[in-house]
């Protein structure tokens, strides 16, 4: 059973409300959420970068005859100052880690958001609901996903993690997912840093792993991807993935480990990684 709320089959019943949002950024989770929003049925109302051409670019996209449901254009899409977005019901801060606190305190400076009281969001796994502790209305939306600006995301199968000031921005999250689909679960700024490091190790990790297998196994790599997804699949089936472990290391074949170690001389990277996780490996083996 999902340990998700599902936003469609929660227990308020309440008819779920559009809200005018405003983006700042323009990158990979900017370009696919906004997109994802808007084909859900809420209004894009700005999106706002310091490069201009590349936040055109986006509003490019959004207001194209089979993306837009809307009287917006390009140029009114694109804000030419911060300013522009206290207008809005929802500005959703989809910018680096790094950027969050920046970015809030420019908009907690600006009188049009001190007379306004948009929500203000950010959509990051690892960054502390309190760095927007300025604003009234203020939470996190963050998706448990990999996104990208060159493969479309189906917003049903991500998880959101959420986190609100009030009950206010608590329907505003919902209904964003309602909106989208999506399952969501209510969480504080310390679980969700976990998850956000968990993923790191099935996703970035991963992605690494395989890129080393690719360089070994070329030209064949296309081979691997039946293995790839069938290992992810039956991790995920069972108690813990360490239950059905396989592999040299896990039987202690110490010939198999001598001879894949010798083909890797020529690859001190991947020899390096194939010993630590050999080990670990083994060590977990005689534990069990």
């Amino acid at each position: 059973m999902s340990l998700l709320l599902n936003s469609q089959a929660g227990e308020d019943k309440m008819e779920k409300k559009s809200y005018r949002i405003s983006f700042v950024g323009y990158g990979n989770l900017a370009y696919r959420l906004s997109l994802a929003l808007k084909y859900s049925g809420m209004e894009i109302e700005y999106i706002f970068g310091k490069d201009l051409q590349e936040a055109s670019k986006l509003a490019y996209i959004l207001n194209k005859p089979e993306n837009s449901h809307s009287s917006y254009q390009i140029e009114t899409t694109v804000a030419q100052n911060l300013a522009t977005l206290a207008g809005s019901d929802i500005v959703i801060l989809a910018v680096s880690d790094r950027s969050i606190a920046e970015v809030a305190a420019a908009l907690s400076y600006l009188k049009e958001f001190k007379s306004s009281t948009p929500t203000i969001l950010h959509c990051s796994g690892a960054s502390e609901a309190s760095l927007l502790y300025d604003f009234e209305n203020n939470g996190v939306l963050y998706p448990l996903m990999t996104l990208s600006k060159t493969k479309p995301v189906d917003f049903s199968v991500v998880p959101f993690f959420l986190e609100y000031s009030n009950e206010k921005v608590k329907r505003e999250l919902t209904d964003i997912c309602y909106f989208l689909k999506s399952e969501y679960k209510f969480t504080d700024s310390q679980e969700r840093i976990k998850l956000h490091l968990a993923a790191v190790y099935v996703s970035n990790f991963v992605n690494y792993l395989t890129g080393l297998a690719f360089d070994l196994a070329k030209p064949n790599q296309m081979f691997l991807m039946s293995l790839a997804i069938e290992t992810i699949r039956k991790a995920f089936l069972y108690q813990h993935p360490s239950l059905v472990q396989t592999g040299p290391a896990k039987r202690g074949d110490i010939e198999t480990l001598e001879k894949h170690l010798k083909l890797l001389q020529e690859y001190p990277e991947h020899k390096a990684v194939y010993e630590i996780l050999s080990g670990f490996i083994s060590q977990n083996r005689k534990l069990l």
